[in-house]
């Protein structure tokens, strides 16, 4: 069984304290972030989405990478061998989540693996232990609690389940990077 993310939308704040986690897990560079909390508006105020790489069924990354840096482990992962990424940026453009992200200073690109390393050691992923309010969960897609899947809003079946926060529905995970409304992609711009 795939392991993919769950997201409790509806409770999250939008504190970012997942995104500043996995930065420092991985040992990114300033404004490099594999989770980013987007803000999206909504009838009477704005709700949270917090998002990383969903390990889809189809990974569109893996299936362009022109030197094969993604491969799909047994468990449903989508991990990078970034010794093989030559920083073309095609993994990027072909996620319609754009999950994978690119690092100037190196030249590559960097992706969530679930946090792979740290799961080899019985512990659960970085940006659902610090969530405050445990919105994050990281299990085999069956154990998920219970939200709305947004596997049929792309091609590449993406592993994410999510408690929608009210007046936002799974459409917009369609194109979330392109959403009306979008105001927060969770990126720092340098």
């Amino acid at each position: 069984m795939a392991q993919g993310f769950f997201v409790n939308s509806a409770n999250c704040y939008g504190c970012k304290t997942c995104q500043v986690g996995c930065a420092n897990e991985k040992l990114l560079a300033p404004g490099v972030f594999m989770r980013r909390v987007r803000q999206v508006e909504k009838a009477g105020g704005h709700a949270f989405v917090s998002m990383a790489c969903n390990h889809c069924d189809e990974p569109a990354c893996m299936a362009n990478c022109p030197v094969g840096a993604y491969q799909k482990m047994d468990n449903g992962l989508v991990v990078q061998d970034h010794s093989k990424c030559i920083g073309c940026k095609t993994c990027i453009e072909a996620c319609p989540f754009h999950a994978p992200v690119y690092d100037e200073a190196t030249s590559t690109t960097y992706k969530c693996d679930g946090c792979a390393n740290r799961q080899a050691r019985g512990e659960m992923p970085v940006c659902t232990v610090v969530c405050p309010s445990a919105n994050l969960t990281l299990a085999e897609t069956d154990t998920l609690p219970e939200g709305t899947s947004v596997k049929d809003q792309s091609d590449t079946k993406p592993n994410l389940t999510v408690l929608l926060d009210e007046d936002i529905d799974a459409s917009l995970f369609a194109d979330i990077d392109g959403a009306a409304g979008l105001i927060d992609t969770g990126v720092e711009e340098a």
